[in-house]
């Protein structure tokens, strides 16, 4: 998560109350759509300012708990053949590990394992200083691993995954404080596929994905055209996108797997929202316990599960995450409580997600 990002987001959130466009009490249609009209106008005159002002390149929507009020993408996604639109796939990057927290949950809910559970219960060969390690742990990036268990795009098998981070020494003792950690969120998705018996994609798409709608998301499970991929221009690896590189990795992608390299669309990630929000994919306790502020990060943010929190004494929870990979950068910006929801990506260097989800974010309050 990006220091930064966050110290101008806790300024936004002082400077103004939170008076969201959900929450909004209309006594007739006509009302309705005034306001929402006005929404509207407000927001294409931020989204054109990003663009005509700051080069903004990618995707954008903005949902309440029923559904998309606000769409814009703009820019190419490989020059000169295709451009962004609403159903473009984009490298979600981190925020991808809330469908590995959403999995485990699931597996709670399934009655196949619990939160507290300690690692070894699901890994072999788990060393003594690694012995104590809980799911809850892994989830809260209290387990005390270093962040990478190597290079994205170095193959990796799942046996090997697991023997080589049980070997490193833990950066901090377990339990002690929060460190994010890729390495965490793989062995979700190790145990994900012990538990399950299935693979970790196809446990997300029949769990979580597919009753929710969104056929465009996973990894590699998805039927896409390249021509409609984002393409970096600079190659990272000899890849232009992370679909590419995923599928060179042969099955070999644990130092990706759980914690990044899910590829979505701004159109499922509105389906997701709503989901959520109706309780199709996950009871209202389970998501009551990722979006706990479970452990402090910095500058007054907390983690819960696969998500980051920001609590307001008096006002609603932010809950969010971003990501960034060489391949993309997304923000996914939610207020559970009053139904609103933001996504923002691009596959753009100098594009910055972030400040264009925190204006939409700010412009929802008045």
């Amino acid at each position: 998560m990006k220091t930064t990002s966050k110290v101008y987001l806790i300024l936004s959130l002082i400077l103004s109350p939170i008076t969201l466009f959900a929450n909004v009490q209309v006594t007739n249609k006509a009302t309705a759509t005034v306001i929402f009209n006005n929404v509207k106008d407000n927001l294409n005159e931020i989204v054109a300012e990003h663009i005509n002002k700051k080069g903004f390149e990618g995707t954008i929507i903005v949902s309440n708990e029923s559904g998309a009020i606000y769409k814009r993408s703009h820019g190419e996604v490989i020059e000169d053949i295709a451009k962004y639109d609403s159903s473009t796939p984009v490298d979600i990057a981190s925020v991808s590990k809330q469908f590995t927290a959403a999995a485990i949950m699931k597996l709670v809910e399934q009655g196949k394992l619990n939160i507290q559970d300690p690692i070894s219960k699901y890994i072999k060969g788990i060393p003594k200083d690694k012995s104590s390690i809980s799911i809850h742990n892994l989830l809260t990036n209290t387990a005390g691993f270093k962040r990478h268990s190597g290079r994205d795009e170095n193959k990796l098998s799942k046996d090997e995954f697991a023997r080589k981070v049980m070997k490193l020494p833990l950066a901090f003792q377990v339990g002690e404080k929060y460190h994010y950690s890729n390495i965490g969120y793989g062995l979700l998705a190790y145990i994900v596929e012990e538990t399950s018996g299935v693979d970790f994609e196809t446990y997300l798409y029949e769990n979580l994905l597919k009753p929710s709608g969104m056929h465009s998301t996973g990894y590699l499970r998805p039927t896409r055209s390249k021509k409609t991929i984002p393409e970096i221009k600079d190659k990272y690896a000899g890849f232009g996108n992370g679909i590419e590189m995923f599928s060179g990795l042969d099955g070999n992608h644990w130092n990706i797997l759980g914690g990044g390299g899910i590829y979505s669309t701004a159109e499922d990630m509105q389906r997701w929202h709503t989901a959520l929000m109706a309780g199709n994919v996950l009871s209202p306790a389970s998501q009551a316990l990722m979006y706990k502020p479970h452990v402090p990060e910095e500058d007054g943010y907390y983690y819960g599960y696969g998500w980051s929190i920001l609590p307001k004494e008096g006002k609603e929870n932010l809950v969010w995450h971003n990501g960034f990979s060489f391949f993309g950068k997304a923000e996914y910006w939610r207020l559970p409580e009053s139904g609103m929801m933001i996504f923002v990506a691009s596959h753009k260097r100098n594009v910055s997600p972030w400040h264009v989800a925190n204006d939409i974010y700010n412009a929802l309050q008045r």
